[in-house]
């Protein structure tokens, strides 16, 4: 007889199918190798099959570290031990763009969204991943948009692990991987501190020991809360930004219409006109705090400056009442 499922274990499984929905057929776990992605498979697998979908995990090789092609193979080994559906490993380039962390992620990101060619991708963050990205990103000044970090589930990625800690999913391997013989590998860029996320996971270490471990636990509410913050205020602003008057190569806002809404929607405004014409997004606008807080005052400190220069050829000028900016003047 089977003996049942701990606590913990159970508390993981109703994460995953939380996070999915009932209609679900087939999704992509992104598989490193590692204690958090190795539980994410299995626990996707155990809930697939009582709910009807399948699992696919998929293992991205960077080819970073010397051996990474058996490193690859043995989290594929792990997966059909686990009774995935099919297992894949892809070979990607890592480019040189924002460091080798970034360039990294973007690089697996790309992978996965191909293979999963609109299907769910479950990713294996934990609750002390998010502490962390809170944390970094409260060290570089970032508003709300940035500091509500990472979302449990979107239309694409999912994170059902994310309300979890790290203690919970090192438990689960004790109950779910050792009894197969499947022991997680340890990425040693995890303990390289020229990282700048592991010497922040070791000082979020030192202010458990100092403060209790509820601080990880209140970083991740931190985040929770901020993010409903800044989905309202995205919202008002898109209201906001309908009235603007928009082509292809430029785009205006009235300045006294600017002048009558909060700074954090006019602000919001200002990233909404220069994404439109850049056709970028929130994730990936070289646009800038400085970049924003300078057209903001041709705004609120308007006197007489002359035409702002932004990234991507994109200029923005205070015209006869209004707000423009132009691309490709």
């Amino acid at each position: 007889m089977n003996k049942p499922a701990s606590q913990t274990v159970v508390a993981l499984r109703n994460s995953v199918k939380a996070c999915l929905e009932p209609d679900t057929e087939s999704v992509v776990v992104g598989l490193s190798g590692g204690a958090d992605s190795l539980v994410l498979t299995a626990v996707a697998v155990w809930v697939g099959e009582r709910s009807g979908f399948t699992v696919q995990a998929v293992v991205v090789d960077h080819g970073l570290q010397i051996g990474s092609a058996e490193i690859a193979s043995s989290a594929a080994l792990a997966a059909t031990k686990l009774g995935a559906t099919s297992i894949e490993i892809r070979n990607v380039d890592v480019g040189t763009d924002g460091g080798m962390e970034m360039a990294a992620r973007t690089a697996r990101r790309a992978a996965l969204l191909e293979v999963a060619n609109g299907r769910p991708i479950l990713l294996g963050h934990t609750a002390n991943d998010q502490a962390e990205t809170v944390l970094l990103r409260l060290l570089r000044g970032s508003g709300a948009h940035s500091l509500s970090a990472m979302s449990a589930c979107t239309n694409t990625w999912h994170r059902p692990f994310l309300s979890h800690s790290r203690g919970e999913i090192e438990a689960a391997v004790v109950e779910l991987l050792t009894p197969l013989g499947i022991t997680p590998w340890q990425d040693p860029h995890n303990f390289d501190e020229v990282f700048s996320r592991v010497k922040m996971r070791k000082h979020l270490d030192t202010l458990s020991e100092v403060f209790g471990p509820s601080i990880i636990s209140g970083l991740v509410r931190t985040a929770d809360m901020l993010r409903a913050d800044n989905r309202a205020l995205d919202r008002i602003a898109d209201e906001s930004f309908r009235s603007a008057q928009k082509s292809e190569t430029q785009v205006s806002i009235s300045v006294q219409e600017l002048e009558n809404v909060p700074s954090a929607i006019r602000t919001r405004l200002i990233k909404l006109c220069f994404d439109h014409l850049t056709a970028g997004t929130r994730e990936n606008s070289p646009l800038t705090y400085q970049h924003v807080m300078s057209v903001e005052a041709l705004i609120s400190g308007w006197s007489g400056q002359g035409e702002i220069a932004l990234p991507l050829g994109v200029t923005a000028n205070r015209e006869y009442g209004r707000l423009v900016f132009s691309q490709g003047n």
